[in-house]
């Protein structure tokens, strides 16, 4: 009969070159998008600090008009 190590090597006792090395490029991948996400937010929020009062007030509706229709579309599919 034979048991899970003899069907899977992943399940051995020792150690497996394969699941370390696996792991290491999602990770720099996902360190690399949280970099690079925060850089644009920061540059976002820096240039959005910088806007006239009534530039900020044209975003915000722009904005808010934007999330409304894709909340009545989400809506509208999902049959709320």
């Amino acid at each position: 009969m034979e048991s899970m190590t003899d069907i899977n090597p992943t399940y051995t006792n020792g150690p497996s070159d394969s699941s370390g090395n696996q792991d290491q490029p999602d990770l720099k991948r996902t360190l690399l998008a949280g970099l690079i996400g925060g850089l644009v937010a920061s540059v976002g929020y820096l240039v959005y600090s910088r806007l006239e009062d009534d530039q900020k007030h044209a975003l915000r509706q722009t904005v808010g008009k934007f999330v409304e229709d894709k909340i009545s579309d989400v809506r509208s599919q999902l049959k709320f």
